[in-house]
This record gives C-alpha cells, sequence and structure tokens, in this order.
C-alpha cells in the first residue's frame, strides 16, 4: 500500500513499506467491506493480507520483519511487538469478515509465535528483538500491550479461540493488576513508559508521561474486553474518570497530549489521533453509562473535529500535531486513517444494536 501522502492527496516517495502501517490499511479495508460489501474492499485487504503473509513473514524463524523494501525483499529484520499486534489485528478482521480460512490459520499461528517470542517473564511483553527473537535491551511501554489486547480480543470474536481468550486476559490482569496506577479519589491512569522490570518512570526528566490519548483509548479497549473478565469494565471506568478529568476540556472540546507522575502543567496540546480516541470513549462511556454529560461532551468533540480536523478542501483529516492548524500546528500530509476507521466501525455497530 502506498501510505505516504501530502495533504492534496499526491503520493510522496516511500522508500521502505512499514509492517504497522500495511497492517493497518489491511484492517481498514476489511472494516469498511462489512458496512460497503458491494466496493470490492474486500479483495484489496485480502491482496494486502497476502502481500504481509509473502513479504513481511519471516519465512525461517516465523513472525514478521519491521520493515520491507518496494521489491519486498526484507530491509529491517528486526522483530516489534507494535507491528505484531497490527498483523495479528489486521489477519483476524479479514477472517472475520471474508471468512477465508487461510487467514484465520495465519492469524493462529502468528499469536502463537507472538506468545513463545514476545512474552516478557516480568509481564507484558518486549518491545523490540533481533531477528531471531533475542530481545533487545531497554525500557518497556504499555502501547503494544494494548494493541495486543486489541488484537487478541478481535481474534478471540473471529475464531473463538480459548488461547487468544487466555492471552488476552493475561494481557488486561496484567495491565490492571501492575501498570495501572490508582488515584486517591478513586480513577487511575496507565503510564506510558517503564524500566526493564516494567517499573513506570517516575518524572517527566526521567522521560516518565501519561499520554491521555491512550486513557481514553484504554476505556474503551477494556470496556470491549469486559467479556473477557467482567472486572474490566470496572477497571474501564476508572481510567475513563481519569482521562476525562485530567484530559478533557470541559471548554472547547477534546482531549490534550500529556500528563506527567510528579504533577506540573498538563500538556494540553491537541493531536489528531487523540481526538478520535477520546470521541471514540466518549461515545463507549455514554452508551454504557447512559450518562447525559457525557453525550454533551461527545456532541462538543465531534463539533471540534469537524471544525479542525476534518479536511473540507482535500477530504480526510488534518494531520495536527497541536491544533489549531491556522497557527501552524498541522502538517501538510494524510494521515494514517487506523483511528478514524476505528472510530467510525465502533459508531456504526452501536448505532445498528
Amino acid at each position: 500500500f502506498q501510505l505516504a501522502f501530502d495533504r492534496s492527496w499526491k503520493p510522496l516517495p516511500q522508500p521502505e513499506l512499514e509492517l504497522t502501517g500495511q497492517a493497518r490499511l489491511v484492517y481498514v479495508f476489511a472494516a469498511a467491506h462489512e458496512f460497503i460489501p458491494d466496493a470490492g474492499y474486500l479483495k484489496v485487504a485480502r491482496r494486502g493480507a497476502d502481500y504481509l503473509l509473502q513479504h513481511f513473514r519471516d519465512p525461517m524463524l516465523g513472525g514478521f520483519f519491521h520493515t520491507v523494501g518496494p521489491d519486498g525483499q526484507p530491509k529491517a529484520t528486526i522483530k516489534r511487538a507494535y507491528g505484531h499486534a497490527f498483523a495479528l489485528l489486521a489477519l483476524s478482521e479479514v477472517y472475520r469478515i471474508g471468512g477465508d480460512v487461510r487467514y484465520r490459520d495465519a492469524a493462529l499461528q502468528t499469536w502463537r509465535e507472538i506468545e513463545v517470542n514476545f512474552s516478557d517473564p516480568a509481564g507484558g511483553l518486549y518491545n523490540e528483538c533481533g531477528r531471531d527473537f533475542k530481545p533487545m535491551p531497554g525500557g518497556r511501554t504499555q502501547n503494544p500491550v494494548m494493541h495486543m489486547f486489541e488484537a487478541l480480543l478481535a481474534l478471540r470474536e473471529a475464531t473463538g479461540d480459548r488461547n487468544a481468550e487466555a492471552g488476552a486476559r493475561r494481557l488486561g490482569d496484567f495491565v490492571a493488576n501492575q501498570l495501572m496506577q490508582g488515584q486517591a479519589e478513586g480513577s487511575a491512569h496507565i503510564p506510558e513508559w517503564y524500566d526493564a522490570d516494567w517499573k513506570p518512570l517516575p518524572t517527566r526528566e526521567t522521560g516518565g508521561y501519561i499520554a491521555l490519548g491512550h486513557q481514553f483509548e484504554w476505556s474503551h479497549l477494556l470496556t470491549t474486553g469486559a467479556v473477557v473478565s467482567p472486572i474490566y469494565a470496572q477497571v474501564a471506568e476508572r481510567v475513563f474518570s481519569y482521562a476525562l478529568a485530567t484530559g478533557y476540556d470541559e471548554i472547547d472540546g477534546g482531549c490534550g497530549l500529556k500528563a506527567f507522575p510528579d504533577g506540573g502543567k498538563v500538556d494540553t496540546r491537541k493531536g489528531w489521533w487523540q481526538q478520535a480516541e477520546c470521541l471514540h470513549a466518549l461515545m463507549v462511556a455514554a452508551k454504557e453509562s447512559a450518562r447525559n454529560d457525557l453525550w454533551r461532551r461527545y456532541e462538543q468533540t465531534q463539533e471540534l473535529i469537524k471544525k479542525q480536523l476534518i479536511d473540507a478542501e482535500n477530504g480526510g483529516w488534518r494531520f495536527a500535531d497541536a491544533l489549531p492548524c491556522k497557527s501552524g500546528g498541522c502538517q501538510e500530509i494524510q494521515p494514517d486513517p487506523y483511528h478514524m476507521v476505528r472510530l467510525h466501525q465502533a459508531a456504526l455497530k452501536l448505532a445498528s444494536g
């Protein structure tokens, strides 16, 4: 897939193809077919999934390479848990929506290899391994854990596989019992970065922070994950309460970028994907709780997105690092559609249910 475009959709140079972006596009086209089945999207999703399996997959050692060149040959042979989570999500969705058992088998095999090679004995997942799956030294981050949890929920839904459900439960319990940090008033947050023993980095100076968009994202994923463990609904509520109190802009809607474990001023700048996850979480929480104040915030944030992020001139969303765009806070490129499609997929399912 061509992933790099300027704001007017002119293709930009793409010297190598990266696993995460390619897998996300497979997911996007599969999701599109679910709601628009006569547009040929499933065929495109299957072509993308076949490319992942033919060119990104390591035929000798298993797993997926980080990047390949335009000729389909491996370039960066390291293996990252984050990219593997999206490969698993893509294969699971293509099978769930299209029903071809090749992708079911590939998804199940992918999870077996992830479980064996990326599982950290201290909990969670290694961030990055060599081609031989030897873990690379360094800290840990919750981000691949979050997306692997998401992918395992998708694999469970698509296949009913008990190992997928058990894997989701292990990761969810690890987050709820070890990573989540409770607040005195009852809310909780999930820090972004940790040392090699999964102790959160304690200060802003050491690199510690709480990604506010990820708190909203975790809240709706954990709500979905209640099918695996009923405690996740309670965990989701605590994390959502923190995100709303700490990150939500009650004046203009939307959420900021970061809070910090040692206090200090919250970074209230607004990026594009954080607004998609904020809106997604507000929608799910409002549906679950029937709280009218959440629908008010949903409409407020939706209006912010319409005014500030929808690109009326070119289509798509503005790539905002820090709204507003008129102040120079946006790049002149098109963003990855994963967060927006995930949002719309959830909205359509809620509306139809």
